[in-house]
């Protein structure tokens, strides 16, 4: 897995959201990912929910561990 910079693409979306992991300003966390909003209920370390910051890079989830 490799970050993807917002500026050379944006995360697709499989359903209504996608939920990635994001770089931002205030560190690294998730993130729920819409077309018509954009990144939106970031959680970063800590458990600290922000609606507003300025996303640089995000990546996917990885896939699930096989049993």
């Amino acid at each position: 897995m490799k970050w993807i910079s917002v500026g050379d693409s944006l995360p697709e979306t499989r359903s209504q959201f996608q939920m990635v992991i994001v770089a931002s300003n205030k560190g690294i966390g998730v993130a729920n990912y819409n077309k018509v909003n954009g990144f939106e209920r970031v959680v970063l370390n800590g458990g600290t929910q922000y609606s507003r910051l300025e996303i640089s890079h995000w990546m996917y989830l990885p896939e699930d561990p096989v049993s």
